[in-house]
């Protein structure tokens, strides 16, 4: 939405009125601060002094009353440090808006956190994340509505109005009409990059909001452009479900997967100030290798990929296999393994003691089969285990109880019949008595075995080795595939053999290695999610979202990513579709081809090497800010010292004009080692950044492109010395992943344009220097 040109903020009609409601409400603030630390005693002589110097207006005066005559409660902790944390800019917009059939206009002003007079419960400011707030987002001047616990509601929107507000200071007032440019949104954009991500919540646009409030009940997955904020998004989502569902789902039951540790450093200063603590944040890899209970070792994802990049000669078989155990094909799979595995484990012998028939062994598996399906493999062995030795507690008893019944009855009638002779009583009643004790003993001795020898067939192997099992099998993978051939079969099992030869798993082990704990075992409750929020998802396989719902027995999942940024698409995820028709299929979808990051300069240029591919992925759409074209630099790698010189005069002019995050890109981590070794006598400060290190603030930092993923700056220097970009898809993306970090400024330096495919963009937007 566009702004109506401002005039100074001193020159607004509601300029005094608006600072006196600013220098109302913070100063309620403080007395809500204060009377929660003890301070109530002080509570009416600190209004009198907060109000002494404010305007005699009407306004002043009901304000001073109504906190005169407020009555605070206790606030939970976390309220409180939200109020502290929003003192300096407790609030960002505000509406005017009638509701139908009311005579009175409500003003409300909107903030992160929110604050009631609890005496009339008037609201002084409305959280962000309620119903209301959300006809600032969506609602255009006019007739409007906004769901609300299940309703519709309606009404008038007369006025939205933005504030800058910085330090407890009033900078802007800006009153936005009808049109749809949107002067706030503007200046954050051409803002600058920081080493972390900021909160969007003054600035969320309306195809942004209608993600973050859809429906809590149903998973979503996003297709997000580079730039789009689906990041940023998915924080909010976090926020906004807590505000609604936090009640039924602490926070310790929320997670969110990144895609590297470095992520969880970028995305680490959000949170906190969108509310929300003591959340999981974690990699795929950190939970299941926690999850999976076992030290294990893991190749590193991202050799596989450099495999893949150089091309080599395994790569081919590589990603065959990489492909496959992504695949659904291989979820079913391990689905009829374990079902032969649940099979072989399932009882079908009688529980006998003492010849006596405990528990039939019919019904016994048909507790196993069915009356248990609900319930793990192996837990369902235990509740076999249980109820045998309840029942044979209370049965031992019985048969006990019998055979005394059974043998005292005898003995009666040896003691009296008349007619047997006093010797043979004797022995008869010796001979019972011996019978007797011998079958109690029997039964006593036997009980104490007896379910542990009834158990003892069913073995619970541990899923590793079931795994490798399986896995190195050619027969076992031709009985239980039904799409894979003999020679896929031979191949995939010689690989496997390799891989655990070094006592390694790769990543795409451990899906299917959780898919088999979550059946087999089970998941413990410390590590079952009830929310699950995966960003970078294009970088997942089919078979780790299935696993992931699996093991979780939820499917409240968030899911962004974007497909043209799809750089470990050789694991199988190429498409949204099989997510949406056969994992969740009751799942909202939303595409967002608006980019906000960088300029239309940039995004061109990019949108025109992701064409290259040929693939029918949509352009993104950059919201219209312009910028200085991308510049191609033409250089000589032979000369080192002349290309360091022309990067260190383009860096002191990026940082000349306040921009401060800057990133060097090269293709590898090969290629970042070279560039790393150029630029190590260099006065800047530059860092050579890994995947589990933090981005060192002020510093230039070096990272290849597939570590840049999910990142942004303001300013991108991307490098060829040794390496260039090819035509093939990986490097496409690769490139595109790249040329889409930068919010301002993008520049580009190899011996000729062809390094970067430019020569082959529809339109090439650059200069190119000597």
């Amino acid at each position: 939405m566009s702004a109506k040109k401002q005039k100074s903020v001193h020159e607004h009609t509601d300029y005094q009125s608006e600072i006196e409601r600013l220098e109302f409400t913070k100063e309620y603030i403080k007395t809500v601060l204060e009377i929660s630390k003890g301070n109530k005693e002080q509570f009416v002589e600190n209004l009198k002094k907060a109000f002494a110097d404010l305007d005699t207006s009407d306004s002043s005066a009901s304000y001073g009353d109504l906190l005169t005559n407020a009555v605070f409660n206790e606030l939970a902790e976390s309220e409180l440090q939200r109020l502290e944390s929003v003192i300096g800019k407790p609030y960002f917009s505000r509406i005017n808006f009638t509701t139908h059939g009311e005579e009175k206009e409500e003003i409300l002003y909107i903030g992160k956190a929110s604050l009631f007079d609890t005496v009339n419960q008037m609201p002084i400011i409305v959280d962000w994340r309620s119903p209301i707030a959300n006809v600032y987002y969506d609602g255009r001047l006019g007739e409007v509505t906004y769901e609300a616990y299940g309703e519709t509601q309606s009404g008038f929107l007369s006025l939205k109005r933005q504030y800058e507000i910085e330090n407890g200071f009033l900078k802007e007032i800006r009153d936005i009409d009808l049109t749809t440019h949107d002067e706030l949104l503007q200046k954050s954009l051409s803002g600058k990059a920081d080493n972390r991500l900021t909160e969007i919540v003054a600035t969320i646009q309306n195809e942004q909001n209608e993600v973050i409030r859809a429906s809590l009940k149903h998973p979503i997955i996003v297709q997000g452009a580079a730039g789009s904020g689906k990041t940023t998004i998915a924080l909010h989502r976090i926020s906004y479900f807590l505000y609604s569902m936090g009640y039924r789902f602490p926070p310790s039951k929320l997670m969110i997967l990144a895609p590297n540790r470095l992520f969880i450093d970028y995305i680490s200063a959000v949170l906190p100030e969108l509310g929300v603590n003591k959340i999981n944040q974690t990699t795929f890899i950190d939970f299941m290798k926690s999850c999976l209970g076992k030290k294990i070792k893991l190749f590193s994802p991202n050799t596989k990929l450099i495999t893949l990049i150089e091309g080599k000669e395994k790569s081919k078989t590589i990603k065959w296999v990489t492909n496959y155990k992504g695949s659904l094909e291989f979820r079913n799979l391990i689905a009829s393994y374990l079902r032969d595995i649940e099979l072989s484990l399932a009882p079908s012998e009688d529980f006998i003691l003492e010849k006596s028939i405990l528990l039939r062994g019919k019904k016994l598996k048909k507790l196993f089969l069915r009356e248990y399906i609900y319930l793990p493999v192996y837990k369902r062995l235990d509740k076999i285990k249980n109820l045998l030795t309840s029942d044979l507690r209370l049965k031992k008893s019985m048969m006990l109880t019998k055979i005394d019944s059974i043998y005292d009855g005898a003995l009666d009638k040896a003691l009296f019949t008349t007619k047997v002779e006093e010797e043979k009583r004797k022995k008869k009643v010796v001979s019972l008595l011996e019978q007797k004790d011998q079958r109690k003993i029997k039964v006593l001795e036997e009980a104490k075995v007896a379910v542990k020898n009834y158990m003892k067939p069913f073995v619970k192997k541990d899923i590793f080795s079931l795994y490798k099992e399986l896995m190195t099998s050619e027969e076992l993978l031709q009985k239980y595939s039904t799409t894979l051939t003999d020679k896929e079969c031979k191949t995939l099992s010689k690989y496997c053999q390799k891989i655990f030869d070094k006592k390694a798993f790769e990543l795409e082990d451990l899906a299917p290695l959780f898919y088999m704990k979550a059946k087999l075992e089970g998941i413990e409750d410390e590590y079952k999610m009830k929310s699950i929020f995966i960003d970078e998802a294009q970088d997942y396989s089919y078979f780790q979202f299935a696993a992931l719902k699996e093991g979780f027995e939820t499917d409240l999942f968030t899911i962004v990513g974007d497909l043209a940024q799809g750089i470990h698409s050789y694991r199988g995820l190429n498409s949204w579709e099989p997510l949406l028709t056969e994992i969740f299929p009751n799942a909202n979808y939303q595409a967002l081809q608006k980019s906000y990051r960088t300029t239309v300069e940039i995004m061109h240029l990019a949108n025109d090497i992701l064409s290259i591919m040929g693939k029918d992925l949509p352009k993104v759409e950059p919201v219209i800010r312009h910028g200085e074209k991308p510049r191609f630099t033409k250089i000589d790698p032979s000369d080192l010292d002349k290309v360091r010189e022309k990067m260190e005069q383009d860096i002191r002019l990026v940082k000349e004009e306040g921009l401060n995050s800057i990133a060097i890109i090269g293709r590898t981590e090969k290629e970042c080692l070279n560039i790393h070794n150029m630029l190590k006598d260099s006065k800047l400060p530059i860092q050579l950044l890994e995947e589990k290190q933090d981005m060192k603030k002020g510093s230039v930092v070096i990272l290849p492109s597939y570590l840049s993923k999910g990142l942004e700056f303001d300013a991108v220097l991307l490098v060829s010395l040794e390496e260039s970009y090819s035509e093939e898809e990986l490097d496409i993306k690769l490139l595109y992943v790249a040329m889409t970090r930068p919010m301002h400024k993008l520049y580009l330096y190899g011996s000729f344009p062809g390094e970067f495919l430019l020569s082959r963009a529809d339109s090439v937007h650059f200069n190119q220097e000597s």
